[in-house]
């Protein structure tokens, strides 16, 4: 689903009016009506509040008044600003709802009338707020911030916008619920903006498709419904050979666990064998760490970590993968470069090139194609685009579309908000984080299950798309019942098929 910034946005509504002939009015119309419904449909409330602020947000809102009289719910409309001061659509609205008897009064006067709301609607600003909430707005947001009633925001929660680095962000209004009119803003499902934003339902209404789902528009998000069709089918009559062959290729003596933890997450992802290459001396090691893994011995038993050496033995073994995961534990030494590009050289397979396969690759960043996954972390980065994390971390959407036109590749950039981006400029923001992933391993785990989503045959971008969700969400399960501080990429790791399985069932 494309995701919009506010001009976008703005864009799309021009359009609409001036070539599809849909009136500003009917737009508000079809908004205010959706979100009654969804009001309705889930809270079946008997008292709700809408706060109106200004602008077409506060039109809507109107709307919404209106819908859920005619519901029978008893609502009142809390103006927070001088509604007679409202223009065009917006101005209608109110005075279609005070015709139909929905009662109007002012915030100022009458806001404990929001302590008696089961639901409050907030309608205070939408899209085009410059700055933080200020004067009567401001004490709105505080307000119904502090009060135990379910929160539902028309598009987007007052308060959210596109934020300047550094900016104050002020009082915002913390939903429960975001109905998105049209498409998602970009603003409320990335930080800091997707704190506020509770659970985010869109609404399409009736803006035209060729425009919400222009690739003009390249900023894009996937929900679990979504993301649950993606899932490789797993028919009963299948066996280890239907679901894929992982290759590994990574650790070393200190760094063992990397592999363990990649082999792992691939086997818990849904990947029929997973094969460690190892050089004999770790073999010990690999078979008792994950039995149900295969290893391939491809250094002799006095080497402690795979090197150039290993290379034409891995090349060999890799004819029967369907995809490989490289580079975690690996070392960064001129033989492990050399390793790493000849795998590159001579693998048919899908690849994903994690950690110690980046560093290699920064000092001569090669052009790749899109059947590679690249998987750097802000640092990581920083050194394939030859310049600093704080770089990097100003403007995430930049460096990451970036590295996949240099590289011709699909880029992962790790952190809260992972992005996703292809070598045309489409970008994947998967929403959110947790501090549970920010422990040893947690990226390794990530590189596991792209190579198991690979190998049981998704296509490439959408198996970057696909891990990065399923890798943010069972953090989140496991910090549910352990506490983010304690949560093992191990755990993460078996946390993985249940994850999988909540996606089917939203999906059925």
């Amino acid at each position: 689903m494309k995701v919009v910034t506010n001009a976008q946005m703005r864009e799309i509504d021009e359009l609409t009016q001036q070539q599809f002939q849909i009136s500003e009015q009917e737009l508000m119309e079809e908004a205010g009506k959706a979100v009654a419904r969804v009001v309705g449909e889930r809270y079946s409330p008997q008292r709700v509040v809408v706060l109106c602020g200004k602008g077409n947000n506060a039109g809507d809102g109107y709307v919404v008044s209106r819908y859920l009289r005619s519901q029978g719910i008893d609502v009142t409309v809390l103006a927070v600003a001088q509604p007679e001061d409202l223009r065009g659509a917006a101005h209608v609205a109110f005075r279609q709802a005070k015709e139909v008897g929905v009662p109007i009064k002012p915030f100022r006067a009458t806001a404990e009338i929001l302590t008696q709301a089961e639901v409050i609607v907030d309608a205070l600003c939408g899209t085009g707020i410059k700055g933080a909430l200020r004067g009567d707005f401001e004490v709105a947001a505080k307000t119904v911030n502090a009060l135990p009633s379910i929160i539902v925001a028309v598009d987007v929660p007052s308060g959210v916008r596109e934020f300047a680095s550094g900016e104050e962000l002020g009082e915002i209004v913390k939903a429960d619920l975001t109905v998105a009119i049209g498409a998602p803003k970009l603003c409320s499902v990335t930080l800091p903006g997707s704190l506020f934003t509770g659970e985010l339902q869109v609404e399409k209404i009736n803006f035209p498709s060729e425009l919400l789902e222009s690739e003009r528009l390249q900023y894009n998000i996937e929900f679990p419904k979504t993301l649950g069709q993606w899932l490789p089918q797993r028919p009963v009559y299948g066996h280890k050979g239907t679901f894929g062959k992982v290759g590994i290729v990574a650790g070393s003596a200190c760094f063992a666990g990397a592999a363990i933890l990649a082999a792992r997450a691939a086997l818990r992802s849904g990947a029929g064998l997973v094969t460690v290459f190892t050089p004999a001396s770790l073999n010990p090691i690999y078979k008792v760490a994950v039995p149900e893994a295969t290893t391939a011995i491809v250094s002799s038993e006095s080497l402690t970590e795979l090197d150039a050496t290993s290379l034409w033995p891995i090349v060999e073994h890799a004819k029967a993968c369907d995809a490989l995961a490289v580079g975690m534990g690996l070392g960064t030494s001129p033989d492990q470069e050399t390793l790493v590009r000849g795998l590159i050289e001579n693998c048919s397979c899908p690849l994903v090139l994690d950690a110690d396969a980046l560093t290699c690759l920064a000092r001569h960043l090669p052009k790749l194609n899109e059947n590679v996954v690249l998987t750097p972390h802000p640092g990581e980065m920083a050194r394939l685009l030859n310049t600093t994390t704080a770089e990097i971390q100003r403007d995430r959407f930049a460096a990451a579309k970036e590295c996949a036109r240099r590289t011709n590749a699909v880029v992962l950039l790790k952190g809260a908000d992972t992005l996703v981006a292809r070598p045309d400029g489409q970008v994947w923001i998967n929403s959110g984080g947790t501090s549970a992933l920010a422990k040893g391993g947690s990226g390794d785990v990530l590189s596991g299950i792209i190579a198991s989503l690979m190998a049981q045959g998704m296509v490439v971008w959408k198996a970057a798309v696909t891990a990065a969700r399923l890798h943010l969400e069972a953090g989140i399960s496991c910090a549910r019942t352990k506490g983010e501080r304690g949560v093992l990429a191990s755990e993460v790791a078996d946390e993985v098929p249940r994850v999988c399985d909540m996606w089917l069932e939203a999906h059925q």
